[in-house]
Formats: structure tokens, sequence, C-alpha cells
């Protein structure tokens, strides 16, 4: 196996990328690379275009490997100044011994010229002798004889690389190969004595903070944009004071003088000075075209634009011939911006000149690119821009071309003609969408892009100019597949790509048929839809897929504009609105046909798109015949409506997905009002006062017990059912207000409708409590207050006003709860199970009973206060014996203030002394009886 060897960066003898065994040096990554791109150059054909970029970055690796060698000498020099200087031995005593290989002292190794002599000049003897030891015309030791002695090439070179001036591709020397021995290495190894060190340098200078390249490169920019105005000014201004002839000699000679001057200094290797010079040429010969012109136009000519574009379009012709003789990269670089100008005078041309001109121009450009990456120049990573940046001006410039054309053409066909470029775009995206996919090249893909780029702003320009609503969904179509791509230029997923790309041609094909042949807007784009479906599962990769996810979009687009139409077909029922040539039966068709392509989608999506679609052809077509006659048809919107929703709830039960699910119930949660308020406006279906919002409640009800009880239910969707339920019942409750006082006011039957509605749902949250498998409590305390909101409502409307029919229901259920809690969880504890309802049921009343109240009322409370006493001392219930015991208290103390006159005044103080006497004589035995019944109070719940 052979092996490349190089110029070792550290000592200059012969070594590989992985190593040298002359000064022990590691593995060399720059070394590495560069053997790479030889083996890439060795394979590739030398009229390979992509071959510069390998060449260039070849040659940014050699300044790299001269950058490290440079740092070497740099770390050896500073080490050698550092040392001490050797003491010289005593007069009659001998130096020490040299080692064998060892170069004496005062002299550098072999093979490493002398300080400050440059990389690749020969050591340095007195008087041109070998050096010590080695006969006057004998090669160094382990050169074979009859080799002439040559030093190592300059540092960062590969070994054998050719001196400066032989013709590159020299291959480099290969391992096995006779290759002279190293001498020594130029530095000496870690630990040699500090007398083998070379001589101390000079010190080095200081170095700046600005390179010199970045000094050249400012000095050289700011001089040629001084040239550059100082020629536009004279030009435009200074030549007024001379005759045509001086003019015309001064700006000839100068442009002549201009272009020549990069030849001489290309040969004395000044290759920035040569590329300003070309540029300030270029320039120049811009200038001075167009000045010979102003000077000695025709008689009657005019200097306008078509004279500015057309003598633009031959100095880029000119320079272009220029570029592939001078091989200068500013030559093509000056092209762009002087191209530019040119187009833009050329577009402002007539139309016939215009196309021409342009053309003209990108076939210059084209031209120029080709001979910029055919024949670069010294700075070839720069040639390999400027040339993929003249192609995509070319390509633009041609593109631009055709735009100027169609800006010629008449109104009545700019549509046509903004579908074509449209679809044309698209084609383009899916191009770039290919050269994306394969990988090509960078020049590729920038001409790709710029060819798309072009056609889209082409497409947008046209559809401006045509005035037409049609083509505003195909112009977004292709501005979101020209940016989204771009957007994610490094995923490696380019379905999304061709998907974008590919609706947009299928956008534009459906508005071509519509402005072309006058087709039906949604028809067209339904027909595009199925044609694209269909034809999709035919193609292979990587257009299968995303022509079925472009299909779905076109379908998607064209039911939501249907559906939208639909919703907006509301407003004439209601209200009256015109949708004259908007609203025609071509949406229920076209719905219609969209639900029957369901069967198209993926199998879980198709009862949602199957709904969606009949849903809005219901109601389209229910609208449809209403409006062709009004008196006849006033009842088929409600069933439309009614059957909405129906297929709403369908939707809910049948759905495969969570969004099918949740998207059925809110379709039968907006459906269910919409036809309740129609049913209200239609003179055949309406019941009368009171009852549409009576059976809304009723729907809202069923809808609730459906939700907790429907098979392949999910808590999203059933909690999302729920919330839908309690807002159909508000709205319901709300549409009955009106009614209910109206009723009460004028006391007829209708104001029964609204506790009916609060009673038909508490039995739904009951019911619905008894089903759900977690949090019951809340539908049964959502229950209890339904309940007895409608209980009260009940009375109100049946006038009944005795207090304890609306609190003795609500109590005793409350209580019975309790019970049944304290049954289950008898730590629960009585005062958060039985506290409330003691104190709904005998509260109110008590305060009623209070003072010289109703005696019925004030027995009634007594006595349920008693039952309650009894209840808790049998039960050891804490809450009930101690309310009770209050209420009985408060309920004594009353009774006693009835009585407090029939007193006479002297009984008080006497009952009161016997009090005070028996409690003091009996204060101990009284202490025992509250401690013991304090301590049974506690023990009770």
């Amino acid at each position: 196996m052979h092996m490349t060897t190089y110029t070792c960066p550290r000592c200059g003898s012969p070594s590989t990328a992985a190593g040298c065994p002359a000064c022990g040096r590691g593995p060399e990554p720059l070394l590495a690379r560069l053997g790479e791109l030889d083996a890439v150059l060795a394979s590739m054909p030398a009229t390979l275009k992509s071959r510069a970029a390998v060449e260039s970055e070849r040659i940014e690796v050699l300044d790299g490997l001269r950058e490290t060698a440079a740092r070497h000498l740099a770390e050896a020099e500073r080490q050698a100044h550092a040392a001490p200087a050797p003491a010289t031995p005593p007069a009659g005593q001998q130096s020490p011994p040299v080692a064998a290989g060892t170069p004496p002292q005062g002299t550098t190794p072999a093979g490493t010229p002398p300080q400050g002599a440059p990389a690749g000049t020969p050591p340095h003897t007195p008087g041109g002798q070998p050096p010590h030891g080695t006969p006057a015309g004998t090669p160094p030791q382990g050169l074979p004889a009859g080799t002439p002695q040559q030093s190592p090439p300059a540092s960062g070179l590969p070994a054998g690389t050719p001196p400066q001036g032989l013709p590159a591709g020299t291959p480099p020397a290969r391992a096995g190969a006779p290759q002279p021995a190293p001498a020594g290495p130029a530095t000496p190894p870690h630990g040699a004595p500090v007398s083998y060190l070379p001589p101390r340098p000079m010190p080095a200078q200081a170095r700046g903070e600005v390179g010199s390249k970045t000094v050249q490169t400012v000095l050289l920019s700011l001089g040629g944009l001084l040239v550059a105005a100082a020629l536009i000014i004279f030009t435009a201004v200074a030549w007024r004071n001379m005759g045509n002839g001086g003019r015309a000699a001064v700006l000839g000679g100068v442009t002549l003088l201009l272009l020549a001057v990069p030849f001489a200094f290309k040969r004395y290797r000044l290759w920035a000075t040569a590329e300003t010079f070309a540029a300030l040429g270029a320039l120049a010969l811009w200038c001075t075209t167009l000045a010979g012109y102003y000077l000695y136009k025709p008689p009657g000519a005019e200097f306008g634009p078509d004279s500015v574009g057309a003598w633009t379009a031959g100095v880029l012709a000119v320079l272009a011939a220029y570029r592939g003789a001078a091989r200068l990269s500013a030559t093509s670089w000056t092209m762009l911006p002087l191209a530019a100008i040119g187009a833009s005078y050329a577009a402002a041309s007539e139309l016939g000149l215009a196309v021409i001109l342009l053309l003209t121009t990108a076939l210059a450009l084209a031209i120029a690119a080709w001979l910029t990456a055919r024949y670069p120049g010294r700075y070839a990573r720069s040639d390999l821009w400027a040339s993929r940046f003249l192609t995509c001006a070319a390509v633009v410039a041609a593109c631009s071309a055709g735009l100027r054309a169609a800006f010629g053409l008449d109104d009545p066909v700019v549509p046509t003609v903004a579908a074509g470029v449209a679809l044309l775009a698209a084609a383009n995206l899916v191009g770039v969408g290919f050269a994306k996919r394969l990988r090509v090249s960078l020049t590729g893909m920038l001409i790709a892009a710029s060819a798309a780029g072009s056609l889209v702003l082409c497409a947008w320009t046209l559809a401006v100019r045509s005035d037409s609503g049609e083509l505003a969904v195909p112009s977004l179509a292709l501005l979101a597949a020209a940016v989204i791509p771009f957007a994610t230029i490094g995923s490696r997923d380019h379905k999304w790509g061709f998907a974008l790309a590919l609706g947009a041609g299928l956008a534009s094909l459906a508005v071509f048929a519509t402005v072309a042949f006058d087709a039906p807007d949604l028809s067209a784009y339904f027909v595009a839809f199925l044609a694209a479906r269909l034809l999709a599962p035919r193609l292979g990769e990587p257009l299968g897929v995303p022509l079925r996810i472009a299909s779905y979009l076109v379908a998607g687009g064209t039911a939501l504009a249907a559906c939208f139409i639909s919703l907006g077909a509301l407003a004439t029922l209601w209200w009256g609105a015109d949708l004259a040539g908007v609203f025609t039966w071509e949406i229920p068709i076209v719905l219609v046909g969209l639900g029957i392509a369901a069967v198209l989608l993926p199998v879980r999506f198709r009862v949602q798109g199957a709904a969606l679609a009949a849903t809005f052809a219901i109601v389209s077509a229910s609208i449809l015949l209403w409006t062709d006659d009004p008196m006849r048809w006033d009842a088929v919107p409600f069933a439309g409506f009614v059957l909405c929703a129906v297929i709403g709830l369908v939707t809910a039960l049948a759905s495969r997905t969570l969004a099918g699910r949740c998207s059925g119930w809110v379709a039968l949660a907006v459906w269910a009002p919409v036809a309740a308020l129609s049913a209200s406006r239609a003179e055949t279906v309406d019941p009368g006062p009171g009852w549409i919002p009576f059976w809304l409640n009723a729907t809202a009800a069923a809808m609730l017990l459906v939700a907790a009880g429907a098979p392949r239910r999910s808590r999203p969707d059933r909690v999302l059912a729920s919330v839908l339920a309690h807002v159909v019942a508000g709205l319901a409750a709300a549409g009955a207000v009106f009614t209910f006082v109206e009723g009460i006011w004028e006391g007829t039957g209708e104001r029964l409708l609204l506790p009916a509605q609060f009673g038909v749902y508490t039995l739904a949250l009951a019911g619905t409590a008894m089903m759900v498998p977690v949090r019951k409590w809340g539908y049964i305390i959502a229950a209890l207050c339904t309940g007895t909101a409608g209980w009260w409502l009940l009375l109100a409307a049946q006038e009944v006003g005795t207090i304890e029919f609306f609190t003795a229901p609500p109590a005793a259920v409350l209580f019975a709860i309790g019970l049944w809690r304290l049954e289950k969880r008898p730590n629960a504890g009585s005062w958060t199970t039985l506290g409330i309802p003691i104190l709904i049921g005998i509260g109110p009343s008590l305060v009623l009973a209070l003072g010289d109240g109703e005696p019925a009322r004030r027995v009634g409370v007594g006595a349920a206060a008693i039952v309650v006493i009894i209840a808790g001392l049998g039960r050891r219930w804490q809450a009930p014996l101690v309310l009770g015991s209050i209420a009985l208290a408060v309920l004594t103390v009353n009774e006693l203030t009835l009585v407090w006159d029939h007193i006479p005044v002297w009984i008080p103080p006497a009952i009161g002394g016997i009090v005070l006497i028996g409690a003091g004589a009996t204060f101990e035995k009284r202490r025992r009886d509250l401690a013991r019944i304090r301590d049974g109070l506690k023990a009770m719940r």
C-alpha cells in the first residue's frame, strides 16, 4: 500500500499525515485533508465544473499549512532566543564531543535554511562548500549517488511538489520511492543540549493590529472607488469644456488603458491590483460606450431607455469575452450591477425591443457564467460564486423577458396567461423539490431557485394586473409553496415541499379552467381534487404521497369555501341579504360530491368528512329551496337544521377520532338552537309561546344523558358534551324567562313551562350522576340546585306563599342524602351531612315563628325541634341534638316573652334567689354533671 508523503510543516522533512519520523510530530489534520483533496482531484475529469471548488478548498488547506509552518518556525526562534549562549571552552581545552549526525555548533541542521532565508533555500556553507565532514561534490548521507542535493520544499506543500512555475498536477512523492534521508530535524528534539540550538535570531518585529492583506484590500477598494467616482463625474460633468473629439479620445484612451493594465499587473503577480483595474475598466467601458453614443448618435435618434438597454447589452457581451481572456474575477462581479441597470432600462422600452434586449442580456450573462466557471482565475472560489450569481441573473433576466411580454398582452387574455404562468411556477417549484431531494450542487439549486422565484413573482404580478379574484387562491398557494420549503431548508422531510407545490399546481389548473373555459369555480377545484386523488396511488416516490396530501388540501379548501358560503346564506334566511351569483345550486352539488368522495379519505377521517359535507349540503339546499317560495317551504329550513343536528349526534357517536367526536358534539350544540330559532320563524311548525325553549331544553337533557351513557366515549369529549349541554339548557332557560313572567302576569298556562324545563333537566342530571363513573357529587349537587330552582318556580307560578313549602322539600331531600352518606361513611360526621338540611328546614320557620307569630307555626317548629333532638339522642348525633336544642330553647324563650306581662312582679326575684341558692348548694355535683354532659356531647358524631 502506497502512502503519500508531504513536507513536514515543523521540520521540513518528508513525512506522512500520521506523523513525522524526523521530529516526532503527531498526526496533522490539514495534511490528511490535503491527501483527500488530492485523491478527489485525481479522480475528477479536468473538464468538470465542480473541480474548481475542490481546487479552491485545496488552496485554503495549503494556506493553513503555511501558517502552521510559520508558527513552528516562530516557536523555534523564540526558544533559541530564550536559551543562554554556550560557554567558550578555555584555551587548550577541546570542545565537547559531538554526537553522530549532529551538526556542529553554530551551524543549522542539514537541509534547513539559515535564519531569515526563505523556505526552500539550500543550507549555507562558507565558500559554497558542503557541510563539515562531507566532501565537495558528494551528496548528503542517505541520498543515492548522483542524486542532486536539494533543500526541502516550502512548508505546507506536499513533498515532491514542483517549484513555482512548473505545471500544477505534478504528483507528490510516494512512499516506497527513493527519498532523500532527513538530515535531522529543523528544531532539536525535546531535551536536547543547549549547545545544539541554532544561532540566536534577530528580535521579531511586533505584529500590527491590522493585517497586511486587510490594508491592501482597503487601499485597493478605496482607490478603485475614487477612480470610479472620477470616471462618472468626468463623464457627466467635467467634459463639457472639451470638444467631441477630445472627450472621445480621453474616454477611449482611459478605457483602453484600464482594460490593458491588468495584464501587466498579472505578469508581475499583482493579482489584487489587477482585479481592481479590471473592475474599473469594465465600468469605464460602459461609461465610454454610453457617452460615445450620446456624442455621435444619428440625427433624430433619442437617448432613451432603449438606447441604454441596447448598449449595456453590448457592453456585457464584450465584458464576457474580456473575462474569458483576462480571467479576472472582478470583471464577472462588475457585470452583475451593469446587467441590473441595463435590464431595468430595457424593460422600459417598447414590447418587442424590450424582450429582445432582455434575452440578449440573459445570453451575455449565461456566456459570462460559463466562461467564469470554465476558466477560473487566481481567486477560484470567488470565480465559483460569481459564476453562480451570473447564472441566476441570466435566469432572472430571461424570466423578466417573459414577464415583459405578458405585460404587453390585451386585458381579456391576461387572466388566462396568469393562470398558465402560475401553473408553470408550480411545476418549477416541484423541480426545486426534486433538486433538493437529489442533493444537486449549490449552483444547480441556485439556478432552480432563481427560476422558481422569478416565475412566482411573474405569477403574482400578472394576477394583480388581471384584477381577477379567482387568481388569489393560486397566488397564495404559490407564496406558501415558495416560502415554507426555504424556511425549512435544513429538514430532510421533502414531503410537504412537494405537497405545497403540487397543491399550488392543482389550484392553478382549476383557475385556468375557470378563466379560460368559464368553468364553475368550486366544480373545477372538485374535479382537480378527484383527479389528483385517483392519480396519486399510481405514482411512485417521491410524488405519490405528496400528491395525495395536495389533493386533501384542495378538497379541504373547496369544502371550507362552500361551508362559508352556506353560512353566509343564513343571512339570506334571517335578514334578507342578497347573495345572487355566489349562492347557487353548485354549492350543495359540490358538497354532495365531497361527501361521496369522503371514502377516499383515510378511514379514521371518513365519518367527519362525510358529516361535514352532508351538513352544509343540507343547509345550502334547504335555504335555496326556501328562497324559491318562502311561503310554501317555510318549514324546510327547520327540518334541514334538525337533520344537521342529528348528523352531528351520529358523528359524535360514530367517529373514530377525538377531534371528530368533539366536532360532532359542537355541531349538535350549534344546530339545535339554530333549528329552534328557525322554528320560531316558521308558521307551520311554531308550537306556540314557551314550547320551543322547552323542547330545546329537552334536547339538552337528552344530549347530557347520551354523552354520559354512549359507548366509545372518552373523558375529553364527554366533558365537552356536558358543558355544551349546560350551555344549550341555559339558552333554553333564558329564552323561557320572558314567557314565564308574561304567564304569571296574565295567569296563562305557559307559566308552568319554565318549572317543567328545570324538572326535566334535574332528571337528566340525576340520571347522569348514576351513569358517570367519577365525580358523581358534582352532578348530584347540580341536580339539587336545578330541582330546588324548579320547585320554587313552580310554587311561584302557583302563587304559594307559605315558607315551609319552599324549605321543607329541599331539606327533606338533603336530610335523606345525609343519612345515606352517614350509612356509607360513618366517619363523615353529622355536622357535614345533617347540619345544612336541619338549618334549611327549621331556620326560616323559626325566624318567622319568633314574636307573636302564627300559633300553628310555633307548635310545628317546636315539634320539629323535639323530633330532631330525639333523633340525635337515639343515634348519638351531635348536630341534631345541638341544633334542635338551640331551636327549642329559642322557641321557649320566645314563648316566655309572650306571657311575661301576666306574671306577678315578686315571682321572678323569688325564682332567681331559689336558683342561686340551689346552685351554690350543689355546685360540686353540678360541675360533675356538666363534665359528664360535655363528655357525652363530645362522644357523639
